[in-house]
């Protein structure tokens, strides 16, 4: 499937080099459950979001969707299966699969090894050594109000 396609997910890379693999089965149950099986794979390029550079990102999921025509049938699902709520036995597929991609992505793009945090000087905030270790030289922000509590003791 082109990512022209999938649109919500063709936003959430940087670019168009993207390989999308789709198998999915179409079922029907016993019950009469229209049932959607199947796996997604992609090997997609995103932005690390510590040092903005391309991270390239392999996705996977399982598809295990329940087809139903509104919210009221969502309590009869088994555990394991998705809703799809599809009331018109109409289904767009390449909707359904943007959708599924996108909720396979990680929330949060990082390099793994961390070392883009030494490119960017970045701060962790961490100190040399455990908060008791802190000198008293080091300005506090509240000084000013213990002075003032102090002075005010002693009058």
């Amino acid at each position: 499937m082109s990512l022209e396609r999938l649109p919500g997910f063709r936003n959430c890379l940087i670019d168009d080099e993207a390989s999308i693999q789709i198998q999915l089965k179409f079922l029907i149950d016993e019950s009469r459950q229209r049932l959607i099986q199947g796996t997604l794979q992609a090997l997609v390029h995103v932005s690390c979001q510590r040092c903005l550079k391309p991270l390239a990102i392999e996705l996977a999921d399982d598809v295990k969707l329940v087809l139903i025509e509104n919210e009221d049938a969502i309590a009869s699902l088994d555990t394991g299966w998705d809703p799809w709520i599809c009331a018109d036995h109409k289904l767009e597929l390449a909707g359904l699969v943007d959708e599924q991609l996108m909720l396979c992505m990680p929330i949060v793009n990082l390099h793994s090894s961390g070392d883009c945090l030494a490119g960017v000087n970045y701060n962790t905030g961490a100190k040399d050594g455990p908060l008791d270790a802190r000198t008293e030289s080091s300005e506090n922000p509240f000084s000013v109000l213990k002075a003032l509590k102090e002075n005010n003791a002693t009058n």
